[in-house]
């Protein structure tokens, strides 16, 4: 038996102490009580729900580029993250590739980007058809060696999106 009240004795004796409860005890009454528990169960949906980082949604980047270019911009009003991308298309990839730029967001690994992709029943529908990966694949500017949830439409599966020897870590190089 502890001979100090614990913390949360003293945090709940401090909020819910009766002017008429006996001095040595603790009053908690039933309108105090379910005020307190509804309070807690309010504040916990807020603190266990998923930020929608809107990986996927098409995007406008502000340059004109082609098909197999690829850009950034990290001023994408229409994304969370503010980034929307476009990769480079890979070697090896259909260049009639018809995905358009999306917003992204860092990551850490492939479990982070889930996100938005095609309706394969909408034939207007542009965005990515085979889902995300993360890796970094710009080695110059503000998103060198960054990591960024990938559409997987831009890089043969066999191979991976191609990193930047900026960003390999035995290469020598550093981002500028």
């Amino acid at each position: 038996m502890l001979d100090e009240p614990s913390l949360l004795g003293v945090f709940y004796g401090s909020m819910l102490k009766s002017p008429s409860a006996p001095a040595s005890g603790w009053f908690l009454s039933r309108g105090r009580l379910v005020g307190f528990l509804a309070l807690a169960l309010a504040a916990l949906p807020a603190g266990t729900a998923c930020e929608d980082k809107a990986i996927g949604r098409p995007c406008q980047l502000k340059d004109e580029i082609t098909a197999v270019q690829g850009a950034y911009t990290v001023q994408a009003s229409d994304c969370p993250s503010r980034i929307c991308v476009k990769p480079n298309v890979q070697a090896g990839v259909s260049t009639d590739l018809d995905t358009v730029a999306y917003c992204t967001a860092q990551c850490s690994s492939d479990d982070d980007c889930g996100g938005q992709t095609r309706d394969s029943s909408n034939q207007n529908d542009k965005r990515c058809r085979k889902g995300f990966s993360c890796a970094p694949i710009f080695g110059k500017g503000k998103l060198c060696c960054t990591k960024l949830c990938l559409c997987r439409d831009f890089f043969s599966a066999a191979v991976g999106p191609a990193i930047p020897d900026e960003c390999n870590g035995d290469a020598g190089v550093t981002c500028s």
